[in-house]
This record gives structure tokens, C-alpha cells and sequence, in this order.
């Protein structure tokens, strides 16, 4: 048994003790650090309230005999939370902290950035109440209670040595009841998420009946005996879907959890089993993407079934000052950082390593290069923001060269040797460059980037206006009214600055700036009717945004806006269907009102209005989805659109519990129906 184990099983006579430990309260508002101290106090806890990162760093050093149990930290546009926090997580007094983080930004498009830092910090969206605060805070105190008792049965000292192995410990029905941050890190779960687990929901093996499935369960079984178990290589689910292996020791525990499983990544310890050479030749093992020889081998199908795929080669600017500055291995984690970024950035197609500090995207049936340019441009912002690695913020930037079919060839070899030629070019040119592999189509990429630096800096720095839609009755009674927005200095030619924004990905600041002038007009809501809604247009990409619910309602709340008076309009893609209903139900229940935006192309609309029909036909699948109680409500509505274009409307089946009879009552034309054989085709 090796000394990893050994001086795991120190901790078999554990017996937990409660720690005193100060809490931290960091806030840039005097009357927030308050409130929080107040909503604190039936924890029992000294609260030592600070109002910047300069005071937290004070804290820290004068508490490093004795370090805090948590920080609640309540994020404000005055302080970067996620800066600070890539900052204790590199430094030794910080790195352990547990963060409660109070944030309205959980919409924030960079939390995806930067999710890595977060997955060790519990965060509660604000408005925060007090029942919910005091709730989470109570678990975070436990979990370092359970900590600190720990460390100190491992190092003899609960404030010196700070075990580096994941630690899950969980009772004799494998319910998980304390995960420490390294687990958090290495499992993508935060620790009060994995507290609310099975240990068998870790395992490789899918279990669909967990409790049931435990007493038969290897762990279980060694469990029963009472002795510690090594296991070499154990696969982990991940909470990203991803499986990591590790090896493991299981042992006796505390009375709360009996049991601990610390492990570690196999990799660190030297054992992972080697890949074949074809899996090599397959998968970058720094970034876990694959490799060119792959993506050359996806580009070939393509190119035989007819595709017009485009090839972006991106290349980070000045990493090798990076690796010659702060190291290779910082270079290293820039690198697989940067494949996290793009892989997040939920542009179609597929994300290869080039090796060299290179990256590519393939993306399939490419209209024409200005689709090719704004990909581009979208994969350029993801770099806006920095990188957060062990306690540094790193900027940098892409350049990327783009190669189309059949401009720059008719095979793999030559796609890509056209992408290395404009992605040359655009080095030469300087940094943050997209370049075509056609002299011609550079004028667009210049142009574009142009745009959108002006665009960006409208709103960064006031030169959009505000003004209004109103929506009337036809007896001129006001329904709802909607801010929009203008852009006077506008370059000729440019785009809607809202199509713009969706394009270089400033949706949510474009948004964000709407709802502050709106909102800061002070005759608006005073003034404004109860019966007349507050509407707005929300785009794509915010309303797919995982965190537009909380952030829709801190808005709400920070203004006092009842949610009954916003109207929402929704755009609809058949693409992005899916997706979007998900979302519809969520912001049904925050209250507020929701409109069908059809305006994209490929709505609903553009298919009626594309070609010379005479006919159309619901579809069986459409029919099933429709719900019972409107069924014959929605069959008459689309009866009597498509009877007032001059169509028939034909039913493919029908909605279930709903009659032939009933369908035609609604004014359908024609059911379809299904048989075994023919009936008589010629008339009786």
C-alpha cells in the first residue's frame, strides 16, 4: 500500500469538531455589507464587513493563523468578481476560501469564460432573501467545518497543510454529505452540488435506480467488511458529461459520512494506459480536440456530397512571449483554456488543435465569405475578456486567415494550405487580423472589423440614442410601448444596430444599455398606464442564454418593474426551437408576458410567402405536439390564414382525441388517414 493511502487511512479515528472561524463580507456598499451582517447573525459568527479587494487582502494576511471560514461576497459592477476570485484561487491564503458569491450577473456572457473558477464557489443570484442566504450560507459553513476537522486529523495543525486529493465522504447509502473544492474542480460540480448526490450518479456506469442499485454495488459490498479498498483506475462522471479517471482509496470514516473516497487524476500518478497510435494521430492530448489529420479526413466527405465548407485558422497572437515570459506550462494552460473558450462558443462546425498554438474551425455549408467573416469575428470575440490562470489575467487575441471551397481548391490539401496562406497574411498585417485567401474578399474583413470597433464604441461611450415604439388599437388606445435604438453616426451601409450587435456578439451590452435608458426615463413608469405593457425585443442569443431567467428578474426587482407589465417578444427560429421552449416556460412562471416574434428568416411567414402553394399540409408530428384543449382552437385559426391565401389545408392525421368531424368543423379541408390495404378506388 502505497504512502498516498497510508496517509489517507490517518483519518480512520475522525472525530468532527466546530470551528469559530471569522466570516468575510465584502461589498462596495456600505448599506449591502449591513444588511448581509444582519441576515448573518443567527449563524453565530463574528462577521469582519470589508468594503474592497485591498481590505480582503489586509484580512487575509492578518487572519493566516487563523482563516476565515467563508467570504460572502457580493458582486457589483465595482469590483470584478471574476478577477478577484482567479486571484485567491492563486494565492496560498485564498486558494481554500470558500466563496458564497451574491451576483446579478449570472447572464453575463463571460461566466461561461470563466467557468472553470467558479465550479469551487457556490453563487446565488441576486435579489438574494434572507431565508435563502442564511440557507446556503449555514451548508458552506458546514462543509468547511467538516474541512478543517479533516486537516486537522491529516496534519495534527487545522490552519497549516491543505490536502491536495478530492475528498467525497458519504453514509452507508452512498449519499454524499462533504466534497472538498479540489473535488468541486476535477468533478465540474460545485460542493454543495455534489452534496446532493449519490456516490453511484459519480460512477461510469450509468444507475437508474440508485437506492436500489447500492446495496449491490461494489463500494457497498466492500463497505460491509470494514476495510479500506484501493482501487487503481476508477472513471468518474464529470458534470460536464465528460468521465475522468483517477485512482481511489475508500475508508472508514466519521459517524455522519462513514465512509471517505479521496482520489486523484490517474495522469498526475503517471498511469493512464496509452492510446493507440491512430487515437494519437486523432486526439491533441494537451487540448482533448482533434487533431488536423482528423479534420482533414472530415473535410473530404464534405467535399464529395457537395458541401461549400470554409476553413478558419486560428492563431493566438504573441504566445510565444507568453511561453518565454511566464513559462511553458503556463503556455500549456493557455492553450487547453482557449479550446475551452471555443469549444463554448457555439459556433457550428468542428473545433480542431493544429498543434503550434493553432486552432481550426471547419464549418460546413459556408453561403458565401461574408458568412465566413462574421464566424470569424464572433470567434474573435470570445477573446475580448482575459484569461484567469493560477492567479493571473492574461489578454490576448486571434488572428485567423479563411479559406473558402472551391476558392482556394477542390481538396483538403488545399483548403488547408489556402487558410496557412491568408492566416500568413493576416500576421504580417498585425495582430487581430481575419484575412481571406483572396485579395479580393480582404476589403470586407477590413471593413467589418472597422464597423464593429465603431459599433462597440457607441455604446461604450454614449453614441447611440434612444427612442420608442408605440403600439395602438385600431381606436388609437395604446397598448405597449417599446424602446429601440439609433445609431446617428452610423457608417453608410451599416446594418441595424440590433442585427449588428447579434453579429459580433454585443447582444447583451446593446440590451443591457436599452434597459438602463429606459428605465432612467423618469416619465416612463410614472406616467405610464396599467394597462399598457413595457415590451421588448430580446435576441437569439439572449434568450438561449442558460442564465436569462435570474437575470430578467434581478432587472425586474432593481427596479421595482411588476413583472405582469413586461411584454417580451420572442424571436422564432425552426432551428433554435428546441432550445427556446425550454426557456418559454421559465419565463412564464417570473410573470411576465410573451409575444411570438416571427421576423427571421425561416419563420413560419418566409415559408408561406417562398413559393406559388396551393396547398399546405400539417404535418403529423406538428399535430401531435398541438394540446388537447386548443387543438380545434388552432386547427380553425390555421384553417381560416390558409383559406384567406386562396390554400387548402390538409391534415396529416389528427391531434389526439379530436374526430375527423371535429377537424372539419374547424374548417380543415382534407384528413388523412391510415390503412392496411387499399379501400375501392373507383366510384360505387
Amino acid at each position: 500500500m502505497d504512502e498516498w493511502l497510508s496517509r489517507l487511512l490517518w483519518a480512520a479515528d475522525y472525530t468532527c469538531h466546530m470551528s469559530t472561524a471569522v466570516v468575510f463580507v465584502l461589498s462596495p456598499l456600505a448599506e449591502n455589507r449591513e444588511r448581509i451582517h444582519k441576515w448573518l447573525a443567527p449563524l453565530g459568527r463574528d462577521c469582519l464587513l470589508l468594503s474592497d479587494a485591498e481590505a480582503l487582502w489586509d484580512a487575509l494576511a492578518a487572519h493566516r493563523l487563523s482563516p476565515p471560514a467563508l467570504l460572502v461576497f457580493d458582486g457589483h459592477p465595482a469590483e470584478d468578481s471574476y478577477s478577484l476570485i482567479n486571484r485567491l484561487q492563486g494565492d496560498t491564503a485564498g486558494a481554500q476560501l470558500p466563496i458564497l458569491l451574491l451576483t446579478d450577473n449570472l447572464a453575463d456572457s463571460r461566466r461561461r469564460f470563466y467557468s472553470d473558477l467558479l465550479f469551487a464557489v457556490e453563487c446565488l443570484p441576486k435579489p438574494v432573501s434572507e431565508e435563502r442566504l442564511l440557507e446556503v450560507a449555514a451548508a458552506c459553513l458546514a462543509l468547511d467545518d467538516a474541512r478543517r476537522a479533516l486537516e486537522a486529523e491529516f496534519s495534527g495543525d487545522a490552519g497549516g497543510h491543505t490536502l491536495s486529493e478530492g475528498l467525497l465522504a458519504f453514509n452507508e447509502d452512498g449519499k454524499l454529505g462533504y466534497a472538498n473544492s479540489v473535488a468541486a474542480r476535477l468533478l465540474r460540480l460545485s460542493p454543495l452540488a455534489l452534496c446532493r448526490l449519490n456516490i453511484l450518479s459519480l460512477l461510469e456506469e450509468p444507475v437508474r435506480q440508485v437506492d436500489s442499485s447500492w446495496p449491490s454495488s461494489p463500494l457497498a459490498r466492500a463497505m460491509e467488511e470494514g476495510k479500506a479498498l484501493e482501487v487503481l483506475r476508477l472513471p468518474l462522471w464529470r458534470g460536464d458529461g465528460g468521465v475522468l479517471v483517477v485512482q481511489a482509496a475508500l475508508m472508514p470514516f466519521q459517524k455522519a459520512c462513514p465512509w471517505l473516497l479521496a482520489f486523484k487524476p490517474v495522469d498526475a500518478q503517471g498511469g493512464a494506459v496509452s492510446p493507440g497510435l491512430a487515437e494519437l494521430a486523432r486526439v491533441d492530448r494537451l487540448t482533448g480536440l482533434p487533431t488536423r489529420a482528423h479534420m482533414e479526413e472530415a473535410m473530404t466527405p464534405m467535399l464529395r456530397e457537395g458541401q461549400r465548407p470554409a476553413l478558419l485558422l486560428l492563431d493566438i497572437d504573441h504566445l510565444r512571449h507568453v511561453n518565454e515570459t511566464l513559462g511553458y506550462d503556463f503556455g500549456d494552460q493557455l492553450l487547453r483554456a482557449a479550446a475551452t473558450r471555443l469549444r463554448g462558443g457555439r459556433e457550428a462546425g468542428l473545433l480542431a488543435s493544429m498543434g503550434g498554438g493553432r486552432f481550426a474551425l471547419l464549418a460546413d455549408d459556408v453561403a458565401d465569405y461574408r458568412v465566413a467573416g462574421r464566424i470569424a469575428q464572433r470567434l474573435q470575440s470570445q477573446f475580448r475578456l482575459p484569461f484567469l490562470l493560477a492567479g493571473h489575467e492574461v489578454f490576448c487575441s486571434v488572428s485567423i486567415g479563411i479559406a473558402l471551397y472551391p476558392l482556394s481548391g477542390d481538396d483538403s490539401g488545399l483548403i488547408v494550405q489556402g487558410a496557412e496562406r491568408a492566416l500568413e497574411r493576416a500576421k504580417a498585417v498585425g495582430r487581430n487580423v481575419i484575412q481571406f485567401d483572396s485579395a479580393e474578399l480582404n476589403h470586407f474583413s477590413i471593413e467589418r472589423l472597422e464597423l464593429e470597433a465603431a459599433f462597440h464604441q457607441a455604446i461604450q461611450e454614449g453614441g447611440l440614442s434612444l427612442a420608442w415604439r408605440v403600439w395602438r388599437k385600431a381606436d388609437g388606445a395604446l397598448v405597449a410601448i417599446q424602446p429601440r435604438v439609433i445609431w446617428p453616426d452610423a457608417p453608410k451601409g451599416a446594418p441595424h444596430p440590433v442585427a449588428l450587435a447579434e453579429d459580433c456578439g454585443l447582444s447583451r451590452e446593446l440590451s443591457d444599455w436599452m434597459f438602463r435608458q429606459a428605465v432612467a426615463s423618469p416619465e416612463l413608469l410614472a406616467d405610464m398606464p396599467a394597462s399598457v405593457s413595457l415590451a421588448f425585443a430580446v435576441s437569439t442569443p439572449q434568450i438561449l442564454d442558460p442564465f436569462v431567467v435570474p437575470r430578467l428578474r434581478a432587472w425586474l426587482s432593481r427596479h421595482g418593474i411588476r413583472p405582469d407589465r413586461v411584454k417580451l417578444l420572442i424571436p422564432w427560429r425552426e432551428d433554435e426551437a428546441a432550445v427556446l421552449m425550454r426557456r418559454v416556460p421559465e419565463l412564464l412562471d417570473e410573470g411576465v408576458r410573451l409575444a411570438l416574434y416571427l421576423n427571421a428568416p425561416g419563420s413560419a411567414l418566409d415559408a408561406f410567402a417562398a413559393g406559388p402553394w396551393r396547398t399546405v399540409v400539417l404535418g403529423r408530428d406538428y399535430l401531435q405536439r398541438l394540446s388537447p384543449g386548443r387543438a380545434q382552437e388552432v386547427l380553425g385559426a390555421m384553417a381560416g390564414f390558409g383559406h384567406r391565401l386562396g390554400l387548402r389545408v390538409f391534415c396529416e392525421g389528427l391531434p389526439d382525441g379530436m374526430t375527423a368531424a371535429q377537424a372539419w368543423a374547424a374548417g380543415i379541408d382534407v384528413c388523412s388517414e391510415d390503412v392496411d390495404e387499399l379501400p375501392p378506388l373507383s366510384p360505387t
